[in-house]
């Protein structure tokens, strides 16, 4: 695989290098294209994603994770608000109860700037407007009435109410300094069920000229009116042709973001999508550090994101010289796989595995040892599923109790599969009835009781390291989704167990008639 991309990449380096003088073009005032050693590219903007769809901090964290971020070599935020920013005018009534007022985001910014990492906003225009769309006083603009997704796009109080949304976002972003807008735009499920965009794919030819003609006039409104640069994720792109791409002027006004998250991006990745996104001059790229290996993995498992990122250093490679620009990397880290999902990792459970990705990202190469890691985050983290105590990063502790919980929880999982007495005399027949020997629970109760008290110790230190962090609401939902279950479990089987320790007298059959 390797001499197949060395190929390449030397056939395209006599075409690139014929037409140009090495150097001539420029990111941020720093040489383009920047390369290693080994000739492997290197994106010069680097930007993390922080999704505020669920798991958002409180504000102070904000400023520690920022000053990690630049000693990570970071070079810029990718926020997505979703819910939690401070809407004034009519989507004042679907915010969330924590959204964050503006003073507090006016901080988040200021504490960005001066710790000069450039802010890109997120707002989604299309689709995932699940935190408007679920709510009844806007349902009436979804394009499916059954599925609070996709914005009806041809619907004219819906355009007002999207340019509004992006009007509060970007004006308060630009006291701060804004270059770049993303306009999200991705996962479109639900296209031509509303009257309203029916007609305008009546009007336009068909459903692919719809999502053009829709993403063109969302980027020149956000382009023309603020002078900035607009991102789109890539999928809705593709679909396109080159001549309704064209028709619509979208290669000048988009910069789209493909985006993968899986460790082969040979076979996720086809030469079709990137020769698709051939007409735009400027791309981005997108791996991940946290949220894309399953909507309920909420422990580390650094492997999958190295290895994606792996795969990025190569398809970077390959696919550079096709552009004018290779605008940076995006290292998305979601917390949940849409507004209406469970949470997955939270933030502190990723900083490994974005260190990581990183440092193989930055190095341009697959990586054995991860040594800046390792001065930076004090600790030797694991790259399999797993965890390591000591570290020096904000919010380590939950990223040790997470993972030291994840470890209590498929011990008992086990426990509950497997055990002859358990299964055999503390079932649910003796939950229901009542009923069993005492010999056996005496013995049983011991047990349940040995993973019963490490439990409520991690339930208890979670609550008291996530509230540091973390609002309320949060740390319910994660313990409600994550733990809850196994504490149930085992305090019913114990007040049971007690129950029948103490009984002297049992039903006689049948229990059930």
């Amino acid at each position: 695989m390797e001499t197949f991309y060395q190929n390449i990449l030397f056939q395209k380096k006599v075409i690139f290098f014929s037409r140009q003088k090495p150097f001539q073009k420029e990111i941020d005032g720093l040489p383009y294209p920047k390369l290693n050693s080994a000739g492997n590219f290197i994106p010069i903007r680097r930007i993390v994603h922080i999704d505020l769809t669920g798991g958002a901090f409180k504000p102070p964290y904000f400023a520690e994770l920022f000053h990690l971020f630049k000693l990570l070599r970071v070079t810029g935020v990718l926020l997505e608000w979703d819910d939690m920013f401070p809407h004034a005018l009519r989507l004042s009534t679907a915010i969330n109860g924590n959204a964050y007022k503006l003073s507090e985001v006016q901080a988040i910014l200021q504490s960005a700037k001066t710790h000069g990492l450039e802010v890109i906003p997120l707002v989604q225009t299309f689709g995932h407007l699940e935190w408007i769309l679920k709510l009844e006083q806007f349902a009436h603009l979804r394009e499916s009435a059954d599925h609070p997704q996709v914005l009806c796009v041809g619907n004219e109080e819906a355009w007002s109410l999207l340019k509004e949304m992006i009007d509060e976002v970007i004006q308060v972003h630009a006291k701060f300094g804004i270059r770049f807008f993303h306009m999200g735009a991705d996962e479109v499920f639900q296209i031509g069920y509303c009257n309203e965009t029916q007609r305008e794919i009546q009007k336009l030819g068909s459903r692919e000229k719809l999502v053009v003609w829709h993403i063109a006039r969302t980027a020149k409104y956000i382009k023309s009116k603020y002078q900035v640069s607009v991102l789109a994720w890539h999928d809705m792109l593709i679909q396109a042709s080159m001549q309704e791409l064209a028709a619509f002027r979208v290669t000048d006004l988009v910069e789209p973001v493909l985006w993968s998250y899986a460790e082969d991006l040979d076979q996720y990745l086809s030469p079709a999508t990137w020769m698709a996104l051939k007409p735009f001059p400027k791309i981005w790229v997108s791996s991940a550090f946290k949220g894309a290996d399953g909507p309920m993995r909420y422990y580390s498992n650094p492997i999958h994101y190295i290895r994606n990122n792996q795969a990025w250093v190569l398809q970077m490679r390959a696919n550079y010289l096709d552009f004018n620009f290779i605008q940076g990397i995006i290292l998305s880290g979601w917390s949940r796989y849409d507004h209406l999902a469970v949470l997955c990792e939270l933030f502190p459970v990723g900083i490994p595995s974005l260190a990581m990705s990183l440092e193989t990202i930055i190095e341009g190469n697959k990586l054995i040892e991860y040594p800046y890691t390792i001065s930076v985050l004090k600790c030797k983290a694991p790259v399999e599923p797993g965890f390591t105590f000591g570290c020096r990063f904000p919010g380590r502790k939950i990223y040790e109790l997470v993972n030291e919980f994840r470890e209590q929880h498929e011990q008992l999982k086990i426990y509950k599969e497997t055990d002859f007495e358990l299964n055999g005399w503390l079932s649910n027949i003796a939950k229901s009835f009542s009923v069993s020997s005492p010999m056996y629970v005496e013995k049983i109760i011991k047990l349940v009781e040995s993973y019963l008290a490490p439990l409520e110790r991690l339930e208890h230190d979670l609550r008291v390291q996530m509230g540091s962090i973390y609002f309320n609401d949060t740390i319910n939902e994660f313990l409600f989704t994550y733990v809850a279950n196994d504490l149930l479990f085992l305090r019913e089987r114990y007040n049971i167990a007690l129950k029948i320790i103490k009984q002297k007298h049992f039903p006689k059959r049948p229990f059930f008639t």
